[in-house]
């Protein structure tokens, strides 16, 4: 937890030098355009850290890539969560990242850039999915009343805020529509880490995060037709180099989390079952996806088992500038071939699924045509075989969590002395909202209670 909290502190230590060089010398008060270019570049860190913090990783654990070692990590493997478990990771994305991007609309609203509000508006809409995917229920709409005195806020219902997150992606298209058009302020490479300024892969990544999202809709409603008709309707990824992804910054001192609480904190190592699945199928993404544990066997662990000497992620996964990739090309095609095949394309989804899966082999720098052959190439490809193919290739991404709760797949088995033989399904709400913000909580919010589209 500490990374967190050091990170919250170095936040409000700068606040307060801030805030002394204003009272010293109002002159040096950096104008709304110098926020933007110093804000934006921030807070895409902050988006692309938190992914790899305890949210993503306790998804990890549950799902079998990440298998937890010590402490809180063992408990968590053991679907022990508790509330205090919960509150560093709540209040990162409401300190550092949601009133981070509602200044950055701010000042892009006073300086009329609307290439800055656009990227804000699709940050928000991906951080806010990752929120409330994971929990259910938010503060959204009166999160502001977190730093006022009159008590905690109001939470928004999950069908609210995916129409919130719809809403979100199709104004920061606009956005970026209307800035490639026009002379306003936009972002260069220092401002811009993911693409560099270029608003073209801006517009395919928000309608890849839309295409993501509309999968849960089709989920609820059982009708993939809208979904479908974005594919055919909008410019998604066109390959992997559209991939939106954040490289870390070794002179900023940036280090990718999965390297720092792998091999600087050692709290977890690789799961036994995904290790366990590519060495069945002899997949040639095990060397890179899996280091060999200290007897020289690729080997992970069983939840709860805690062994510290099993498989740690692989540098080529996890080393300290790694970058970490929030959606991509292969999950897009993965996505394509499950609204194919739920909508009766089977050729379609069989071709998607190829795609996708030696997109994956090439993000490894892979070529093997004969496995390719056994495994890309098949015909009739079934909802269990996406899905599956879909985890290896999303190896350190939670996105893998949500895909479970969807389909059932892959069939994981879980921990042997979980209480209802069940893996869990949601996050418990944080101790600080219990304590002070507790008629707001929902009252089916337990572990294995369902969020509002996982339906069964």
């Amino acid at each position: 937890m500490k990374p967190f909290k050091n990170l919250l502190i170095l936040a409000l230590a700068w606040g307060v030098l801030f805030s002394a060089c204003d009272i010293l010398d109002e002159e040096e008060q950096p104008t709304p355009e110098e926020d933007l270019q110093s804000l934006m570049p921030y807070t895409q860190y902050l988006v692309a850290y938190w992914q790899g913090l305890d949210m993503a990783r306790y998804q990890l654990q549950w799902t079998q890539q990440l298998s937890g070692i010590r402490g809180t990590f063992i408990q968590i493997d053991r679907y022990g969560m508790e509330p205090p478990h919960t509150d560093d990771i709540w209040y990162f994305y409401y300190n550092e990242i949601h009133f981070r991007l509602k200044e950055i609309t701010e000042r892009a609203n006073e300086t009329d850039a609307p290439a800055y509000r656009g990227m804000a508006n699709i940050l928000q809409a991906y951080s806010l999915g990752f929120m409330t995917d994971t929990w259910g229920n938010l503060p959204y709409s009166a999160a502001e009343t977190y730093f006022e005195e009159i008590g905690y806020p109001a939470y928004d219902s999950q069908d609210i805020l995916y129409a919130e997150i719809i809403s979100l992606i199709s104004r920061g298209i606009s956005d970026i529509r209307e800035a490639a058009l026009t002379e306003h302020m936009r972002p260069g490479n220092n401002e811009d880490p993911i693409y560099g300024g270029d608003l073209d892969q801006w517009e395919r990544a928000a309608n890849t995060i839309k295409l993501r999202y509309l999968l849960r809709l089709g989920n609820y409603h059982d009708d993939y037709t809208e979904a479908l008709t974005h594919i055919n309707a909008s410019e998604l990824f066109a390959n992997r180099g559209d991939d939106m992804s954040y490289e870390f910054n070794q002179d900023l001192d940036q280090v990718n989390p999965h390297f720092f609480f792998d091999n600087e904190r050692g709290h977890t190592r690789v799961g036994k079952f995904f290790t366990d699945l590519l060495k069945e199928s002899n997949d040639p993404r095990l060397a890179y996806y899996v280091a060999m544990d200290t007897n020289g066997e690729y080997e992970g662990n069983l939840p709860g088992e805690g062994r510290y000497n099993a498989s740690l992620p692989a540098s080529e996964v996890a080393s300290d500038d790694t970058p970490i990739s929030l959606v991509s090309y292969t999950e897009q095609q993965f996505i394509k071939a499950e609204v194919f095949l739920k909508t009766g394309n089977q050729h379609l989804a069989d071709q998607a699924f190829r795609e996708a899966v030696i997109s994956s082999l090439r993000e490894c720098g892979i070529e093997d045509a004969s496995w390719e052959d056994e495994n890309a190439y098949i015909e009739n490809v079934t909802l269990e075989q996406i899905i599956t193919a879909k985890y290896v290739a999303l190896f350190l991404n939670p996105e893998v969590w949500t895909d479970y709760r969807r389909t059932g797949y892959p069939e994981l088995p879980p921990y042997e002395d979980a209480p209802e033989n069940k893996i869990p399904r949601r996050f418990v709400y944080p101790q600080n909202e219990y304590e002070r913000n507790a008629d707001n909580i929902p009252d089916d919010a337990g572990l294995f209670d369902r969020v509002w589209w996982d339906t069964e």
